[in-house]
């Protein structure tokens, strides 16, 4: 059960030493760091990864700041999730968080119930969006097919013996749409006609 240490320049503090020297005073086997690039993003998300692949259940990854960790409450979220599911343990010292002790574990319970709230708020702006799209006359998914149009496609199939490719440029539909409709029973059938 080792104990990881992960310091992170941000933009607005570029300090790694004072990190440093906390995480070896609390007393971490490694410490991982990097610093803040705005040329090269993608250097702190593979050093990120390091860390994370270097974890294993019952390890404590230790951060000065919750900041360090995400960058921002959704991967924050995420990586909360995948600890708590791998059975690591998350210490953040300037919040007094640690997920080893019963307290800790309130703090997985939270950011739990944060990731639920964002789902629902994207699910509700999802639906407010789509409800506005609608109000302005637009309307999203596929579009009806016509009685006529399903009676056609199963006429050229079954009494023509025409191919699929041609009823679906005939018909102005996809090929799938034609064997859906060329494979309806006949009570589905008579549901559609209703």
């Amino acid at each position: 059960m080792k104990i990881i240490g992960y310091a992170r320049t941000t933009i607005t503090d570029d300090d790694l030493d004072t990190q440093i020297k906390v995480l070896s005073d609390y007393g971490c086997d490694d410490i991982y760091q990097e610093s803040f690039d705005v040329t090269n993003d993608t250097h702190v998300i593979s050093e990120l990864e390091t860390v994370l692949n270097s974890l294993a259940a019952g390890d404590t990854l230790v951060i000065c700041r919750l900041n360090r960790l995400g960058r921002s409450t959704r991967q924050l979220t995420e990586l909360t999730q995948t600890f708590k599911g791998s059975g690591i343990h998350l210490v953040s010292i300037d919040e007094e968080i640690d997920t080893r002790d019963p307290m800790g574990e309130i703090y997985f319970k939270l950011m739990n119930g944060l990731a639920a709230m964002e789902c629902d708020l994207i699910k509700e702006r999802t639906l407010i969006g789509l409800d506005n799209a609608r109000k302005n006359g637009k309307i999203g998914g596929r579009p009806k097919i016509d009685a006529r149009t399903i009676k056609k496609i199963r006429h050229l199939y079954h009494e023509k013996k025409e191919t699929i490719q041609f009823i679906s440029s005939k018909c102005n539909v996809s090929v799938g749409t034609c064997y859906k409709y060329i494979n309806l029973s006949e009570t589905e059938l008579a549901k559609l006609s209703q």
